[in-house]
């Protein structure tokens, strides 16, 4: 194991700023390696500073709410443009009920709210809340921060690789989750139930 995984390893909660730059990138199994190290000690701060910062501003939000919070202000933020539950279920990539259930949550603690569209009756809008908004702009401003870091001073080819380097991992989660809902649907149709 490399001294900087190790120094990750003693020290539970604080993320590895950075590894081994001399990667050998001809070395296949380093280069995975290092891939690997990376993107594990990335996520791993990705949690710890989303719990650090909801913590620290009294968001009692998990991850998953604070996505649909994402989604309803990258819609509806500024604009006139409305989101419905089905809209939110369809961005999140759930069922309609799963969406209706997590929307009626954060109508309860203050983040959203829901509202008959004026044009059709039918369809409830979601929209955020004073709270929510506060909580959009924080999270906003921090992705704009970390993307305005991670792409300082590359050059215009450095930020075509690096943007592909993110859709393919973005690619290869959707597929892998697409994969799993797949496989555990199959496994409870075998078993009688419903995913």
């Amino acid at each position: 194991m490399g001294k900087s995984y190790e120094r990750h390893a003693q020290e539970p909660g604080l993320a590895v700023a950075s590894g081994p730059e001399d990667v050998d990138v001809n070395d296949e199994v380093a280069f995975v390696a290092e891939i690997s190290r990376l993107l594990s000690n990335t996520y791993d701060s990705i949690d710890r500073l989303e719990d650090l910062t909801r913590r620290s501003h009294g968001i009692d939000l998990s991850v998953a709410e604070l996505n649909l919070i994402e989604v309803v202000g990258r819609t509806t933020f500024h604009t006139d443009e409305t989101i419905s539950v089905s809209d939110i279920a369809r961005a999140l990539d759930i069922k309609v009920p799963s969406a209706t259930t997590a929307v009626n949550r954060l109508v309860r603690k203050g983040y959203v709210e829901k509202c008959r569209d004026p044009r059709d009756a039918r369809r409830v809008n979601v929209s955020l809340t004073r709270r929510g908004e506060r909580v959009f702009r924080l999270h906003a401003v921090f992705n704009r921060h970390m993307s305005e870091e991670v792409s300082l001073g590359l050059t215009i080819p450095e930020r075509q690789v690096l943007l592909d380097g993110i859709r393919r991992l973005e690619h290869f989660y959707a597929e892998a989750q697409r994969a799993q809902r797949e496989e555990l649907e199959k496994i409870l149709a075998e078993k009688g139930g419903v995913a």
